[in-house]
């Protein structure tokens, strides 16, 4: 079958009895929707749905179709549709439309009672232009058109500036003006522009967000419409309706081009009565070695963002992470009084804005640079850094080597140790450890160690690996050597020897190498992504999906239970 053009145009709208006024279908060919009488019935729920979550990407269109069925049998009077407002257009934050939208089966019609009571009280505002283009509804009428003919709509489509106010107050209005029998859904995809892992990465804690409703960490997911989200948990906590079903795809799984490096992921979810289901992970994303003295700051100073390349599109790689820690390899001061030595490094004060921007929101000060410029360089960086709201750990003092952290109800411990300037003897860290972790879930050592341009870490390292493992530390991410060391899994805990560099302006094949390491922890395993990336220009710039592939498939030889670049512990 031939496809047809993709547009409205080639259709005729003279077949229907139109109002005046209305909106087209993203699709006006049946052909896009997929065959939707081939929907798998016994999938659908016997217990009434309040709400959910959907995409509006028909590559998934049969997904799509199935999550729609699920109301057959329900039929709900009214469809309430947030989703994102893609163009960020029009005249408000929240918009409604009231206009009649045309599908290839039929007419979707707005439910004006319960519109005119959203713009009653500013909870939204009214412009129809932007949903003249706006997929997050228009890619989804058809499929309540074609499943739910006598069922209306509310579109809503928020702007991404909307507040957690504005969308608590856009939930609790929908609670006070809805039938029981209404349903609440948010047109809504998840991970974008990225690769495969990546996209695994950011959804492992999007969804447990979304399933244990942690408001707190909603806004700062990767998922292209938060406010919209946000919207619906509040309202269906309001309905008693939390217990979530749900199928977490992507669309190189779904096409099976798993080196694809444009993947867009979805989550297809129903609620139902009940309590949510507690899902309380936390992800860590770890890098090596950052400098921004010498050739990276003459560059950065010519307009050169270091971050920029691993940002990805829109910055999206570097979002959706409760933690993204690097080393900080000298202090961030403006004191003249430094030691003098082959190498001494100072970072501008600037440097902290241009952090925080990339999304890295702790460092580990534990290394042979911080004290670089003194007792004054150091403090000036403890300043600088809080100012720009970055937490840090490491500092020289034993007991002041670490923060603890608390993420819905689970207390991560980062703790940083330097053995390159200091003696070797770590039985103080040990008793630490174990202290730390008998009233914290999770221990991650960050440790400055090792020879520099090694490829191999010493015995020594490895002792000291396993004496801190068996203190009680959950993962080790080591740097210093400037190459990527391998990794090591004892007793069931992963000990990064060496991540590389990060920002760095060293020439040489091996110390253009770096690796980001993703950690997802939850209760019973630990989930790992791994992110090969070379620097290019002092810029590191994530390997093509296929080559970080052939990486992986050397890195982790002899580590169980590894897919790719993923690897699990359970």
């Amino acid at each position: 079958m031939e496809r047809p053009a993709d547009n409205y145009e080639a259709t005729s709208i003279s077949s229907l009895s139109l109002p005046k006024e209305f909106h087209l279908a993203m699709h006006m060919d049946e052909y896009f929707y997929g065959d939707l009488s081939k929907v798998n019935l016994k999938e659908i729920p016997e217990e009434k749905i309040s709400g959910g979550i959907v995409s509006h990407h028909l590559l998934v269109a049969d997904e799509i179709a199935q999550f729609f069925a699920a109301f057959k049998k329900q039929k709900p009077k009214v469809i309430v549709i947030v989703g994102p407002n893609h163009f960020n257009v029009g005249k408000g934050d929240i918009l409604v439309s009231n206009y009649s939208y045309k599908t290839p089966w039929g007419v979707v019609d707005p439910a004006e009672k319960y519109i005119d009571e959203l713009l009653k009280e500013k909870t939204a505002f009214h412009d129809e232009y932007p949903f003249s283009r706006e997929h997050s509804i228009s890619a989804l009428v058809g499929f309540i058109n074609y499943y739910l003919p006598d069922t209306k709509i509310v579109p809503i489509i928020v702007k991404r500036n909307v507040t957690r106010e504005r969308a608590e107050n856009l939930a609790q209005r929908l609670n006070d003006i809805l039938p029981k029998d209404a349903v609440v859904i948010s047109s809504v995809d998840f991970s974008h522009h990225l690769d495969k892992i990546s996209a695994q990465f950011h959804d492992e804690t999007s969804v447990s967000v979304i399933n244990s409703f942690d408001y707190d960490r909603v806004f700062s997911r990767e998922i292209d419409s938060p406010a919209s989200i946000y919207t619906l948990l509040r309202y269906l906590e309001l309905r008693g309706a939390q217990n979530m079903t749900y199928k977490n795809i992507n669309s190189a799984g779904f096409t099976g081009n798993d080196f694809s490096d444009d993947v867009t992921s979805y989550v297809f979810a129903h609620f139902i009565k009940g309590a949510p289901q507690i899902d309380k992970k936390i992800s860590v994303l770890s890098f090596g070695d950052m400098m921004f003295s010498r050739a990276v700051e003459a560059s950065m100073k010519n307009g050169m963002n270091p971050f920029e390349k691993i940002r990805g599109p829109e910055g999206n790689f570097l979002k959706g992470v409760d933690f993204i820690s690097a080393n900080l390899e000298g202090p961030i001061t403006e004191s003249g009084d430094c030691v003098e030595k082959d190498y001494s490094f100072k970072f501008s004060p600037e440097i902290t804005e241009l952090i925080s921007g990339s999304g890295i929101n702790i460092v580990n000060l534990a290394n042979n640079h911080a004290g670089d410029c003194r007792a004054k360089g150091m403090t000036d960086t403890e300043d600088y850094l809080s100012k720009s709201g970055i937490d840090y750990f490491g500092k020289s003092s034993v007991n002041d080597s670490y923060i603890e952290k608390e993420i819905n109800g689970k207390k991560i411990v980062f703790l940083g140790i330097d053995i390159t300037i200091h003696s070797d003897d770590l039985t103080q860290y040990y008793d630490l450890i174990k202290k730390l972790k008998e009233i914290n879930d999770y221990l991650v050592v960050n440790i400055h160690w090792g020879y520099e341009y090694h490829a191999l870490p010493s015995q020594i390292q490895k002792d000291i690996a396993h004496a801190l493992v068996d203190s009680g530390a959950d993962l080790i991410i080591g740097h210093h050597p400037h190459v990527v060391q391998p990794v090591e899994i004892y007793k069931d805990k992963a000990i990064f020897y060496s991540l590389g560099n990060f920002i760095f302006d060293q020439i040489g094949k091996e110390t253009n190498k770096g690796l980001g390491v993703g950690a997802v922890f939850s209760e019973g395993n630990l989930k790992f992504y791994l992110f090969p990336y070379n620097i290019l220009k002092y810029q590191p710039t994530l390997l093509p999906p296929e080559q970080a592939d052939f990486f992986c498939s050397e890195y982790l030889i002899g580590v169980p239970n590894t897919y790719g670049c993923f690897f699990e512990i359970k």
